[in-house]
């Protein structure tokens, strides 16, 4: 029996590294061996809390690029690069034939309810099946750690369509974190007017002010005032909640006429229950919008962006770790000291 390293969740709190046996390349399907997977927040909270899709033991990951090492379907062969879209669905509901995958109702994702890329070899079904997965080509000069990002990539270009943002926006994202950053990015490409950010932890203010994006301090006391002084007393016109926090009164308030507001990041119960002045969003005809994941689409748009764009994820990538020391990739983005972390796994 082959036997790989991997990164098993055996239970909250307690993540290893083990032997388990390694994948067999599945028919119509393609054995890709692993050589960069970054560390989400949803990562460190799926240790440090569970989750609801969790099913243990569990192999964590869902950034995932590697090298098709087996091949057992036409559409690749053993060499090739790829980056790995975490939702695997069936392809054939009306919510899959609209691109809407990541509503599919049979969707499973990589790193929750099915082995992720914490580990050298993810075995990946492409034929017809209930559900099955789809890869992307990497283009040979967008290194791997640079490909993990093409799925955060895709869930900001996912909230941003739904927006409709476009230039001459004032966009304010709430959460100066590795997706916030992303955000940014992607709306000054779009050519956004301004691009503001705020968040509530001193950590990632200072690190968001050291990359000449203007922050606010989400809880201080002036920061109606602030908002509406760096927007020319407009407001704002786009608003992404990149944070688990909810769409509390100070943030509705600094909303511009005709205003979008996206709801990014998933919350806790007591921030997601929130009381919202309606007439408010009546008056002013303010959308506000749910943004959940990403597509299989998105994923490619997002890996097109990065191969012209690599400067602008390559400065989020403030550390590499080797499989082994994976514990410290987690400490990292726990303790918010910087961006992102990526786990590079060791060429066999």
């Amino acid at each position: 029996m082959k036997t790989m390293k991997a990164a098993v969740l055996s239970r909250p709190g307690s993540m290893e590294i083990r032997e388990v046996k390694q994948p067999s390349c599945p028919k119509d399907g393609v054995l890709v061996q692993v050589r960069a997977c970054g560390v989400c927040a949803a990562d460190v909270k799926m240790l440090s809390a569970g989750h609801r899709a969790l099913v243990y033991p569990r192999i964590l990951g869902h950034e995932i690029a590697g090298i098709v090492a087996q091949s057992r379907s036409p559409l690749f062969r053993e060499g090739d690069r790829v980056q790995v879209p975490p939702g695997l669905s069936c392809g054939v509901c009306r919510h899959c034939g609209a691109h809407a995958d990541n509503q599919c109702p049979s969707v499973q994702i990589l790193g929750f309810n099915r082995d992720g890329g914490f580990a050298r070899y993810l075995a990946l079904p492409l034929g017809a099946g209930p559900v099955r997965a789809v890869l992307h080509p990497l283009p040979s000069n967008t290194p791997f750690e640079h490909a993990v990002f093409a799925e955060p990539l895709a869930c900001c270009i996912n909230a941003q369509n739904k927006l409709g943002l476009s230039p001459n926006d004032t966009v304010l994202i709430v959460g100066a974190g590795p997706l916030g950053q992303m955000h940014a990015a992607l709306a000054a490409h779009k050519g956004a007017a301004l691009v503001l950010m705020a968040d509530m932890d001193s950590r990632r203010r200072i690190l968001s002010e050291s990359m000449g994006i203007p922050v606010l301090d989400a809880l201080d006391s002036s920061f109606f005032e602030q908002a509406m002084a760096l927007t020319g007393g407009r407001g704002v016109d786009v608003l992404i909640l990149a944070a688990g926090v909810g769409l509390e009164a100070r943030f509705l308030e600094i909303m511009g006429v005709g205003g979008r507001i996206s709801i990014f990041s998933g919350m806790s119960s007591d921030h997601s229950r929130s009381a919202l002045d309606l007439n408010r969003i009546h008056y002013r005809e303010i959308i506000v919008a749910g943004a959940y994941g990403c597509t299989v689409r998105q994923n490619a748009q997002a890996l097109e962006w990065i191969a012209s764009n690599g400067a602008a994820v390559e400065r989020l990538i403030t550390r590499r770790v080797s499989l082994d020391a994976i514990a410290e990739g987690f400490s990292h983005v726990r303790e918010k000291v910087a961006l992102k972390s990526v786990v590079e796994v060791e060429n066999e």
